[in-house]
Order: structure tokens, then sequence, then C-alpha cells
């Protein structure tokens, strides 16, 4: 199976994005406009739609059984206990990566003493890093083990996320060391989380199991990021407060990450080891 390796692949179009995409939708908002960003996208998703319409194939083999109701396989989806936990860790992969995230650019800017010019070194650092680490990963999560693979980078993405909190003025380079290696780890742990994922979902039932496995990741990130939101604060001095908080937050939900990992029962498999 070469699941991590194609998750490796997957996860380094983050990187590219993160490298082109950020730079390039602000070069469009300041010479077009906001909008033309959003424009850009929807008209490659539907270039891409398009695409994946006419060279993808069907990939129904794996239908053996009478058709249902989408609200029947919804249903059957979600009383799979395996399922559950499925859903759960990835509750916990995304709340993880999105106490932090949106607020990163705040507090570098406030409390860290970066100027709103270098900020996207943050984030050009980090992408050309995961652009080189994702494929890597990627394969060994094949060869290793995914559940080892994911452990070791979720474990070792708590060092950064601690030290940011903490980080004040000590200059442009810190700070980048920082997060660029919460970057690779957040990334990395991606890779053999969401390979593990997809092995946990009944091959029968994959399809709705992933659309619904979607929207767990977007409602997830969304509840993560307002509760980050609520959390943190400006003083007088317009210092980001109570930022140490979302991180206990991203370390309590990756440390839960790692203790359901092993509970996951893997399709083709044995349970993870």
């Amino acid at each position: 199976e070469r699941r991590g390796r194609a998750m490796g692949i997957v996860m380094s179009s983050f990187s590219v994005a993160t490298v082109a995409g950020v730079p390039g939708s602000l070069f469009l908002a300041s010479h077009f406009g906001w909008h033309a960003p959003f424009f850009v996208i929807a008209l490659t998703c539907a270039g891409l739609a398009l695409g994946a319409w006419v060279t993808l194939p069907p990939l129904a083999g794996h239908l053996q059984r009478a058709r249902q109701s989408p609200l029947d396989n919804i249903m059957t989806v979600l009383q799979d206990g395996n399922h559950q936990k499925a859903f759960v860790f990835t509750v916990l992969l995304m709340s993880a990566g999105f106490s932090l995230f949106p607020y990163i650019a705040i507090y570098l800017t406030a409390n860290a003493g970066l100027s709103a010019q270098q900020i996207p070194f943050v984030y050009l650092c980090g992408g050309l890093a995961t652009l080189f680490t994702a494929r890597w990963i990627g394969r060994l999560s094949d060869s290793v083990g995914k559940a080892k693979i994911f452990t070791f980078m979720a474990l070792a993405t708590i060092v950064p996320m601690t030290v940011l909190p903490q980080i004040a003025p000590y200059g442009l380079y810190i700070v980048l060391a920082t997060t660029t290696c919460m970057f690779v780890g957040m990334n990395g742990r991606m890779i053999p989380g969401m390979a593990l994922v997809t092995s946990a979902a009944n091959p029968q039932l994959r399809g709705t199991f992933m659309a619904l496995n979607s929207s767990v990741q977007s409602a997830a990130m969304g509840v993560a990021a307002f509760v980050g939101g609520l959390i943190i604060s400006r003083d007088a001095q317009g210092l980001v407060q109570n930022f140490w908080v979302n991180a206990l937050l991203g370390v309590a939900a990756t440390l839960l990450s790692v203790m359901l990992v092993g509970r996951l029962k893997l399709y083709g498999a044995s349970v993870v080891k």
C-alpha cells in the first residue's frame, strides 16, 4: 500500500499553495481589487472539476452490494463505531492546528516584533520546507508505519507549539526557525493522519465517509478558530494576550489524537499498532 506516499504528494500541494498562493493572492488583490483572488479560485476550481470529469476513472469496482439511498448511506456510516473514532480523530487533527494558525500573524506582529512586510517570509519558509519534507514523510509512513510516523510527528510538533507563545522580539531568524518547525510538524502529522483516516473507512462506504469527513474537517476548523478568537485579546499596549491558552488547547488535542490513533481499525490491515 502506498497511501502515505500518495498523501505526501497531495499535502505537498498545500506547500505550493502557501508559497505561491499567498503572494499571488496579495498581488491580485493589490492590482485588481480584493475580489480578484476569489474569481481566480472559482475559475481554477471549474477547470479542475472539468478535468477530473474527463480524466478520472469511475472507480466503482468496490460497489458489490445493493445500492442504498444517500440518507441510508449516511446513517450507515455514522452508526459505524470505527467511523466515529475516525471523525473524532479528524476533529482533533484540525483543532490542534486551527486553534493557532489563524492568529500566528497577529501574534507575531504584535508580540514578536515582526513587521507586516516580514510576515510573508513565515509562510514562504514554512511552505518551502514542507514542499521538501511532505513526500519524504509520505514514503516513511508507508515503509515504517503510518501510526508510528504520526505519533512521532505529532509529539515533535508539541515543541514549537509551546515555544511559539513565548517568543518575544528575538529577531526574524528565531521566529522563522520556530514557525518553520511548526509548519513541518503540522504538515508532517497530517500526511499519515489522513492516510489513517481514509484507511479506516469501509471501502463500500468510502465515498460517503469522505464526504462526511470533509464536512467534519471544515466544521472543526471553524469551531477551533472561533474558540481561539474568543480566548485571545489585546491589552492597552496592543499586545496579544492568552495566546498560550490556544497553544495549550492545541497540545491537548495533539495528545488526545496520539491516544486515539491506536484504536483505529484499518480496512485491509490489522488494528493500528
